[in-house]
């Protein structure tokens, strides 16, 4: 477990000075894959990814998605965004007797951004339903929270 945490801590502080630009974000995503997520922003479309340790499936995940702003909704001031799109995640075992896991997942989120030059900081939560294509197939239900620091 250290070394996994060791891999994607130093993958983030490669990754951070080339790929900061304007419409991009970088952070920490929690859930059925930990470890680095990014973002692609361009106006209503995304691109989201994640690069971690799957805890439930013993995996090094990688997955990756793109999602649509379908809705948005205000509580007082803040204004949340509705999120849909279509992804896969790829799953390489960490064993020498697991197989590669792949799987589809349709993401549906919502996500805050704080409008602050301070702390460019996006907020999300994603359920991510999906179907298991290797290597036993099955319906399964992923779950993301995550912080991710915008480059402004």
């Amino acid at each position: 477990m250290k070394k996994i945490t060791l891999i994607v801590l130093v993958v983030s502080l490669v990754l951070v000075p080339v790929f900061a630009k304007n419409s991009l974000a970088l952070g920490v995503n929690l859930g059925t894959n930990a470890g680095l997520g990014i973002q692609y922003r361009m106006s209503d479309f995304d691109l989201v990814g994640n690069v971690g340790y799957g805890f439930f499936d013993g995996y090094l995940s990688v997955d990756g998605a793109a999602s649509y702003k379908v809705a948005d909704f205000k509580i007082e001031q803040a204004v949340f965004d509705v999120t849909v799109g279509g992804g896969a995640y790829v799953g390489v075992p960490l064993s020498s007797s697991a197989k590669l896991g792949l799987a589809l997942f349709v993401p549906v989120g919502v996500q805050y951004s704080l409008n602050n030059k301070d702390w460019p900081l996006d907020f999300y939560l994603r359920l991510a339903p999906g179907y298991w294509l290797r290597p036993t197939p099955y319906f399964y239900m992923g779950a993301y929270v995550g912080a991710l620091w915008r480059f402004n």
